[in-house]
């Protein structure tokens, strides 16, 4: 209690902070106090976050009942529309292999496996980042998504997280990861080669720019721009109308100061880590919990937090966040990370039988593991552990990479940003859109239109790539005020 009341006073002390980016991979916060009549400064630098996070409180088990311990928050004038599977898609949505759900496709199985209408055997899909796909197959996603929506398909399955969607504890991960499939299963139905799965928006891509926003992932080529008020108003998803019957997608960047997108640095943490808890564990437990784990701001689900406060607007809330294409992109980064973890740290027999022990004290009885999935029966919570997703359903495709031998990420929208630090390896990095912020990377192609001039991205700026090269600086060091 003692912890909770200092970082209290702390918080309510805060009058400034500033953020300095002064490596590849660590970050140097500046805190300003002002207490009675002086002034004082804390300076903490560190790898895993651009803004200053700490360590969650568990919820007082004496204000259980008005806490948001176990709820799950809809409007109250919300106009509720049942978020209901049809027979067919009952039948199928929870396969967990590809001969089970063959007849989703109109295909019939033999010798084990899947043979298409086409005559094509089906597979695995594919999840590839969105800025490593070919223009021409993104693109065949984009209008399979757009059919979706169109039909109704898209609002309606995504009402299944507006009103079900799980969140703080073991569940978590595993009801998502559950989601993602089906509407994978529907989007590989929409499209002519169903060997594309649902991409995944790689957010650590995006963490070095001087302003992530300003990442050509919102530009009108990917998940679009928004108009003065927060609309999105170009792009392939410009006019989805939302479940509630908005006209656009709605983001609000930089409402919250503790949105920030993924890092190498965390992923890193999360991806090695032995503890079972920072990857399942329960992050609202109440004060009475006896699970000994520390609530660290790290977590797998504080980590995926923090992206939906960055994008903000409809990704800000659980129950509206799946109007946005950005939840459905940043999940299926966070079943990357889940997938990673189980793959470096667990056995096979693992994986599918660890799991967090029932509390309920730690976290409601809907996350235990015997628990039927809501709106996604007839699943229960365990069996979201099964190795038939990855062994039989999808792969994902490997992130993107570059050397100082190979300074190519192999995508027009990504460059190689390459440390001084030699300690350091290269990273690949987003490109920036027009008349972004591209402050301190000059020399790099960092621009996807123009060139970096005056710290800004402009388009009417025209230079070789070779005489870009030639202004080089090796000693340059990224910044960002």
């Amino acid at each position: 209690m003692a912890m909770r009341t200092r970082r209290l006073f702390l918080k309510l002390l805060l009058l400034l902070a500033t953020l300095v980016l002064v490596t590849v991979n660590s970050y140097v916060t500046v805190t300003k106090y002002k207490i009675g009549n002086r002034t004082y400064y804390e300076k903490f630098e560190q790898p895993w976050f651009r803004h200053m996070h700490y360590d969650h409180d568990p919820v007082d088990a004496d204000t259980k009942e008005e806490s948001a311990f176990g709820k799950h928050y809809v409007p109250e004038d919300d106009v509720f529309i049942a978020p209901d599977w049809n027979a067919h898609e009952l039948k199928y949505m929870g396969c967990l292999n590809r001969t089970c759900v063959c007849g989703y496709y109109r295909g019939h199985v033999k010798n084990g496996e899947c043979y298409l209408p086409s005559g094509k055997i089906l597979k695995r899909a594919v999840r590839h980042e969105l800025r490593s796909m070919k223009d021409a197959d993104r693109r065949q996603i984009e209008n399979a998504w757009n059919a979706m929506k169109t039909s109704g398909l898209y609002n309606r399955i995504g009402r299944v997280h507006k009103y079900s969607g799980v969140h703080s504890g073991p569940a978590f991960t595993l009801w998502h990861r559950e989601f993602l499939k089906r509407l994978e299963i529907a989007l590989r139905d929409h499209m002519n080669n169903p060997d594309f799965g649902l991409p995944f928006w790689d957010s650590t891509l995006d963490s070095l720019l001087p302003d992530p926003k300003d990442s050509i992932i919102f530009s009108e080529l990917f998940l679009g721009e928004v108009d003065d008020h927060g609309y999105v108003k170009n792009g392939p998803y410009h006019n989805w109308e939302t479940m509630e019957g908005r006209a656009q997608i709605f983001r609000n960047f930089d409402e919250d100061d503790s949105g920030e997108m993924l890092n190498d640095a965390r992923v890193d943490w999360l991806i090695q880590n032995p503890d079972i808890n920072m990857i399942l564990g329960a992050t609202m437990p109440l004060t009475t919990c006896s699970m000994n784990h520390t609530l660290d701001a790290r977590m797998l689900e504080f980590s995926h937090d923090y992206v939906h406060f960055f994008v903000n607007g409809d990704m800000s809330k659980s129950y509206s966040s799946s109007n946005d294409i950005c939840f459905v992109y940043h999940h299926g980064m966070i079943d990357w990370i889940f997938e990673t973890w189980r793959q470096n740290i667990q056995s096979r027999e693992e994986r599918e039988t660890q799991y967090p022990k029932s509390d309920e004290r730690c976290f409601p009885y809907w996350h235990n593991a015997e628990n039927s999935m809501p709106l996604l029966h007839p699943l229960k919570n365990k069996d979201a552990l099964s190795n038939g997703y990855t062994d039989f359903m999808y792969e994902y495709a490997p992130r993107a990479t570059c050397s100082k031998e190979r300074p190519d990420c192999d995508s027009p929208y990504l460059f190689c940003y390459i440390p001084t630090n030699e300690d350091q390896p290269p990273t690949c990095v987003s490109k920036v859109r027009r008349n972004g912020s591209c402050h301190g990377f000059d020399g790099y192609p960092i621009c996807y239109w123009g060139e970096c001039v005056d710290g800004k991205c402009d388009e009417t700026a025209k230079k070789t790539a070779k005489d870009q090269f030639k202004k080089f600086d090796k000693n340059l060091v990224p910044f960002v005020m």
